[in-house]
């Protein structure tokens, strides 16, 4: 019998869900519905993630990028490569070179092709596989109309040559990796900005060094991109990059230094040649001249002296006597001067010895100081092998306690799992205990109530003795009675005599009668009730019993968590002591490391001491031996005194014999004197034509040294400023950067970011609006079929029986909705999201990756399980708890009372029958009434938010670029630029007739700090603050007040105000070279990307306790001049004054092409609401047609046409839809302004308003809705048999 009321139940089971299957299709569209946008919009952030990390595995994408000041050499590669955790590294080169002619130049970024980096994806064509092809990117070939086959000319600017090409052939067009949208970056070049990319072979480029390295980090490609494992992964490499950076670099610097320096000795040593060449042919002419000049003059003097001579030939005759006297006199005074002489020699010698003396001594002191110079150098390279060992075991240390950590942090993860399980375990015992306890209770409230029924059975037992005492008392009167009625009939009484005894007995045996019945009904009920208390006592001790064991095991359970509470302590303690210990090692680390760093200074100061000394012995070297170079020189002036005194001797000697010669000379000299003459006047003659000879030849040497003297002036020069470099050349530095500092990688992270914080908010509305809907249905189909309910219940069917009809059609209707809301959500979603982000990020699209997110379909899944078996199992509960006669009758019909517009009499008594048919209808049905409101508002509200998300996303770049910053550009200056350099350039941008106005300006970053973290500020001090009104408006979100810099404080942003916890008032603190300063806010002004912090110059001098140091300058174009924006920018960047230009209209494009890649997401959202609309319209009006089949079957007896009929049911769903897009209006604002602080982040600030015709859209739309449901519930209507409204409702 059970298994065939089983067998019944199962068939109506499924041909209720063939009846009904309107009701089953809502119920699974409403869930399906829910679940896919749920678990859809949920998945789409990690599947963006994937599809990028993908594409950038195929790509092999670099992980790190090294650029270097002063380039990259064999050597960093190698350095890098070496590093532990870098799979591989490669050197690259790279330029930005000019392309194209005039006014149509465009900045062109050339790098390296590489087939281990970055690879290239043709769209047309191929990779460049020899010298001089060329793979350009597609919009930069689309937009200048380059073609495969042509050719493209580059010309790089200034005196650089790295390209040994400037002609290409165009054989690839397509996208690369480090480019995945529109953005190129920024340059010094042209306009300021990179137009797009070519890439060329390697041997293309002709540079001595790298311009980066790439690096691909080991196992990153185990870890998806945009993660905190990955960039963790990534941070550890670079803190390794960057341990090595000052090694190589001084290396670098080393080697250019050195290199430097040859070639500047080489330029000198050629400069020393031409000089010594020059100065020789110089002095062979100067020599000549010299000569001649000499032969001149000494040719004059001898003329002159021969006219002397001849003139004093007779008196020098006539004192020829008187010298001849003098002469040997003279002879007698060097005989006296030769002997001096010798005795000075004898003394020199005597001097020389003892110098040679003392120089022996020197030398042996060098050579021992030598040798203790030689033994510090041994202990010195003892010391940095030893240094050297102490850094490896430091590594090895270092490497150890990052294991240590590891283990650590594992084991407190797990430990804090622990006690989570406990607590959860504990507080469920807790709970347990509870109702355990509150059990106890309950058995002995059941108790004292038997023991009390009990008392009272006894009662009623006694009361029940007494009466059977009665009857036995009158039974004795009726046998005494009846005896003497025999007695009397015996002794001849007649019957009139005999009638009161007869009277009496009947009576009497009445009486008894009544007491028997009543005796027997009183001990059947006492038996009957002992019965039942007796089986209720039984019952109450079992379940005392269980209870009393259930507490019995909770107790043991809360014994067994203390113990367990007990093991996590020990373990925490463990733990603890490990961390301190863990601790230790890491200070005692960083004290080796310090007696380490210490160790090396010490070193290197010892290594200078030695140096320094071996440079004074090498001093004392060199003077050692110019002493003895001296010494051997005064050895031959002592030589040659003593040469010089024989040879005085002999001329004393020899002269003594030419004083007797002379006399005879005198003699002659009359003779000599006549001869002369005529000598005279041919020197005359000879001397002046040489007087013409020396002339030209000393305007021909005048010209020859000018000559020379001006090229040795001007290599010189060379040589000096070549020099001047050298020394100003400053330690390299490396800029190593990693996929965050790519123009779009970040961007698209962010673009995941933000979907996955819609993805926080906007679908839990929607589906808690598609779980309340199923809800709704699952009650009324429960209340709708209550007859049913009581005739099973009737028959004898059990109230688990009956539920599982109801919950299996509820679970089968929700679990198929969630399977495949999961199948077509985690699919369909994510394709159509990723797909519009193709549109913009190139080729992420083509290596899209769609999983199944398994912890989104169970939450999905599970909530609207729980949500849709939980109404049905309550309402059921509700149900089944009456009677079956109560459940087959009709529920009783709710009270008529007169509902609120009847009170308005002017308005009701001017209302049709309809109409007050419809407003009865509606109030007197408040739960159908409100439930139809809050899926209509809810519907609405999310199709508003939306287009409010739309709104408030797509309209900040004009909002920021348009009303608050007004500038067209700013140029950044160079920071080595010289005083004279930017007033050359302030000086063009005074004259140039094209700017309207500009501003100096300092944008300086700093941070504040806030409750987690910091945020990083810019702050801008204008130097012109009547200027900087036409270049910033400062104002209020909301009433547009406008504010005026002043030097009371500083204006923040609202977004930066709201992350620091700030208002007008407070003071903000910033961070500046780890100083602390803080300022006074005066006002909060609109503010949409960014965050920034403006202060007037003397407010900033006032803040910082310094003037402001403008870095950059901001200008605005005449009106009539915007076009030529970019070529201004070609002028100013001629400057040298001037490193880069950031145009505003392309920062205003690139965020409006980032945002706009929400615009498909957001339509997703809209399109997705608006279906829901739908669904929930046609399944509330689906149950309320249902609901009311008898009501309108009985108003199509009453003689409505169809059309009436519709338009009564209709006219209630107008008004209700009214109402709920004007709810749904209110609740969408709320919403919206939640979901819009909720989807921002830290850097940028959403609208918060939304257009006025968003919400017209969003209410005619759902108003359609509610029309088409009402032409499809019209079909409906007409079905309806008007012989439904003569079926009996009993």
């Amino acid at each position: 019998m059970v298994g065939d009321g089983m067998k019944a139940l199962h068939k109506d089971f499924w041909m209720e869900i063939r009846k009904s299957k309107a009701r089953f299709i809502s119920i699974f569209l409403i869930v399906a519905l829910g679940v896919a946008f749920f678990s859809g919009i949920q998945a789409s952030s990690p599947d963006m993630r994937y599809s990028g990390d993908a594409y950038y595995e195929a790509a092999k994408l670099m992980d790190l990028k090294i650029q270097g000041t002063l380039g990259l050499t064999q050597r960093d590669v190698k350095a890098v490569s070496d590093i532990d955790g870098v799979e591989l590294a490669e050197g690259g080169y790279s330029t930005d070179v000019m392309s194209g002619e005039d006014d149509a130049r465009k900045v062109l970024h050339l790098e390296a092709i590489s087939s281990n980096f970055n690879l290239l994806t043709a769209d047309e064509g191929r990779i460049p596989k020899k010298s001089g092809e060329i793979f350009l990117d597609k919009p930069f070939a689309k937009n200048r109309g380059y073609k495969i086959g042509d050719t493209i000319s580059v010309s790089e600017e200034g005196d650089s040559e790295l390209l040994k090409k400037t002609t290409y052939t165009v054989v690839g067009i397509g996208s690369s990796p480090l480019y995945i949208s529109f953005n190129r970056g920024n340059t010094t070049l042209g306009s300021g900005e990179v137009s797009g990319f070519g890439y060329i072979l390697p041997e293309d480029f002709e540079q001595e060094a790298f311009t980066q390295i790439y690096i691909m980090v080991h196992e990153s490609g185990d870890v998806i991109s945009y993660t905190d494992a990955y960039d963790n992964l990534i941070k550890k490499i670079r803190k390794r990059v960057e341990g090595i950076e000052k090694e190589q670099c001084s290396l670098r610097y080393e080697e250019i230094v050195a290199e430097a320096n040859e070639k500047l000795n080489d330029a000198r040593k050629e400069l020393e040649d031409g000089k010594k060449e020059s100065e020789e042919k110089l002095g062979d002419a100067k020599k000549k001249l010299d000569d001649g000049q000499k032969k001149y003059e000494d040719g004059k003097k001898e003329y002159e002296d021969g006219k002397q001579q001849l003139s004093d030939a007779k008196k020098e005759l006539t004192n020829g006597k008187q010298q001849l006297a003098d002469g040997r006199k003279q002879i007698e005074d060097g005989w006296s001067q030769l002997n001096s002489a010798k005795q000075q020699v004898e003394d020199g010698l005597s001097r020389l010895n003892s110098a040679r003396s003392q120089l022996a001594d020197s030398e042996a002191q060098i050579n021992e100081k030598q040798a203790e110079l030689t033994a510090g150098y041994e202990q010195l390279n003892a010391a940095k092998q030893q240094v050297s060992d102490g850094e490896v075991q430091l590594r090895e240390a270092e490497k150890t306690l990052e294991s240590k950590q590891a283990e650590l942090d594992s084991g407190r993860e797990q430990l804090e799992k622990g006690k989570n399980t406990i607590k959860e375990t504990k507080a469920a015992l807790t709970g347990q205990k509870e109702q355990c306890e509150a059990g106890l209770v309950q058995v002995s409230e059941g108790e004292s109530q038997i023991s009390s029924s009990e008392e009272a059975l006894s009662g009623q037992q006694a009361q029940l003795d007494e009466l059977t005492s009665q009857k036995e008392a009158l039974s004795s009167q009726a046998a005494e009675l009846q005896a003497q009625y025999d007695a009397g009939a015996e002794a001849g009484k007649t019957e009139e005599e005999l009638a009161e005894l007869s009277t009496q007995i009947q009576t009497l045996n009445g009486q008894i009668s009544a007491m028997e019945e009543q005796i027997n009904a009183g001990q059947a009920q006492i038996d009957g009730a002992q019965a039942e208390l007796t089986a209720k006592k039984s019952e109450l001790a079992q379940t005392r019993a269980e209870l009393e064991s259930s507490l019995g095991q909770i107790n043991e359970g809360f014994s067994q968590i203390k113990e367990q509470e007990e093991t996590l302590s020990r373990t925490e303690a463990q733990l603890n002591e490990g961390q301190e210990e863990l601790d230790k090692g890491k200070k005692e680390l960083e004290t080796k490391k310090a007696e380490l760093s210490a160790a090396k200074e010490e070193i290197a100061a010892n290594q200078a001491t030695l140096d320094d000394g071996q440079s004074q012995l090498d001093s004392a070297r060199a003077q050692l031996s110019s002493g003895r170079q001296q010494l051997e020189e005064k050895q031959a002036q002592l030589n040659a005194g003593q040469a010089e005194i024989q040879a005085n001797t002999e001329k004393l000697t020899s002269s003594q014999a030419e004083l007797d010669a002379n006399e005879q000379k005198l003699l002659d000299g009359e003779k000599e004197i006549r001869e002369n003459e005529q000598k005279l006047k041919d020197a005359k003659k000879d001397l002046e034509d040489a007087k013409k000879k020396l002339s030209d030849g000393k305007k021909e040497y005048q010209d020859g040294k000018k000559e020379a003297d001006d090229k040795i002036a001007e290599a010189q020069q060379k040589i000096e400023d070549a020099q001047k470099e050298v020394d100003d050349i400053e330690t390299p530095e490396w800029i190593i950067s990693d996929r965050n500092d790519l123009p779009e990688y970040s961007d698209f992270g962010d673009n995941a970011e933000r979907l996955k914080n819609i993805g926080k908010v906007f679908p839990m509305i929607f589906f808690l609006v598609a779980a309340l809907i199923s809800l709704t249905t699952m009650t009324r189909m429960v209340e709708e079929q209550r007859t049913q309910i009581g005739t099973m219940k009737a028959l004898g069917y059990g109230k688990a029986s009956i539920a599982s009809k109801y919950l299996s059609y509820a679970f089968l209707a929700t679990v198929g909705g969630s399977i495949a809301g999961v199948l077509f959500g985690e699919k369909v979603l994510p394709f159509i999201i990723i797909q519009a982000y193709g549109i913009m990020y190139w080729n992420i699209g083509d290596h899209m990756q769609l999983d199944y997110e398994l912890q989104y379909a169970l939450i999905a899944s599970g909530a609207a399980v729980i949500c849709t078996m939980g109404a049905t199992l309550f309402s059921c509960a509700k149900t089944l708890a009456e009677t079956p006669a109560s459940l087959m009758r009709p529920p009783a019909p709710k009270e008529g009372k007169r509902i609120l517009i009847e009170r308005i009499s002017f308005i009701w008594k001017h209302l049709s029958f309809s109409w007050k048919s419809s407003m009865r209808n509606l109030f007197r049905y408040k739960k159908r009434l409100f439930m139809t409101i809050f899926g209509i508002a809810g519907s609405m509200g999310l199709m508003l938010v939306g287009f409010g998300l739309y709104d408030s996303i797509m309209d900040i770049a004009i909002l920021q670029y348009d009303q608050i910053q007004h500038y067209d550009a700013m140029v950044i200056n160079d920071e080595d630029a010289t005083d004279s350099q930017e007033k050359d350039l302030l000086k063009f941008l005074d004259g140039n007739s094209e700017i309207d106005h500009y501003t100096r300006v300092q944008l300086t970053k700093m941070t504040a700090p806030k409750e987690k973290g910091s945020v990083s500020i810019y702050v801008y001090v204008p130097e012109n603050t009547e200027n900087f009104k036409e270049d910033v408006t400062l104002r209020d979100r909301k009433s547009h007040e406008q504010y005026e810099l002043t030097d009371d404080g500083a204006v923040i942003c609202e977004k930066t105000a709201s992350l620091i916890g700030v208002k007008a008032g407070d003071k903000i603190t910033l961070e500046k070279d780890n100083r602390k300063y803080k300022v006074k806010i005066t006002a909060v002004t609109e503010n949409y990307m960014g965050h920034y912090v403006y202060m007037t110059p003397s407010c900033y001098e006032k803040t910082f306790g310094e003037k402001p140091k403008y870095s950059s300058t901001v200008y605005t174009m005449k009106e009539d001049a915007e076009s030529d924006l970019e070529t201004l920018g070609n002028a100013i960047l001629k400057y040298p004054a001037a490193l880069s230009i950031s145009y505003t209209s392309s920062t205003a494009g690139q965020v409006e092409r980032m945002l706009g890649s929400l615009g498909a997401v957001i339509w997703v959202l809209i399109i997705s609401a608006g279906m829901l609309a739908f669904v929930v319209l046609y399944n509330l009006n689906n149950i309320n047609i249902t609901e009311r089949q008898r009501e309108l079957a009985t108003l199509k007896v009453l003689g409505f046409y169809d059309g009436e009929v519709s338009q009564y049911v209709f006219r209630e769903n107008i008004l209700l839809s009214f109402i709920g897009i004007l709810a749904g209006a209110v609740f969408g604002i709320l919403l919206h302004r939640y979901v819009i602080t909720t989807v921002e982040v830290d850097a940028v600030m959403f609208g918060r308003n939304i257009k006025p015709i968003s919400f017209v859209y969003s209410g005619i739309i759902t108003f359609g809705f509610s029309m088409f449901v009402n032409m499809v519930m019209h079909f409906k209507l007409k079905k309806i048999n008007m012989v439904e409204s003569l079926k009996s409702v009993e």
